[in-house]
């Protein structure tokens, strides 16, 4: 039997998933973004350029051909850090907190 090329061309999400999985492994703090794209954050938007040629470098090694980003840290995803931290689950005195 013979595979149509556009079979061949198409990048299954297992292949994204296994990607995703490897980046993270590597050390990487890896999004799965909402176009189906595994896309590495960097911790500042200077070190995309270096963090690039490690992704493709790695991808390379797992012969991943389908599409990836990179991208510089949102002030959002700062913004979600912060609030969690700052809610305290007990208070000082060791009581249970009550919701308002």
């Amino acid at each position: 039997m013979k595979k149509d090329e556009s079979q061949l061309d198409q990048i299954s999400t297992t292949d994204k998933l296994k990607a995703m999985k490897t980046l993270k492994e590597a050390g990487l703090k890896v999004e799965f973004s909402g176009s189906g794209v595994p896309t590495v954050i960097c911790a500042s938007a200077s070190d995309i350029s270096k963090e690039l040629k490690n992704v493709k470098r790695i991808l390379k090694e797992l012969r991943y051909q389908g599409s990836f980003g990179v991208r510089a840290p949102r002030k959002t995803d700062q913004g979600q850090i912060t609030e969690t931290s700052e809610n305290p689950i007990e208070q000082e005195d060791g009581g249970e907190a009550v919701p308002a």
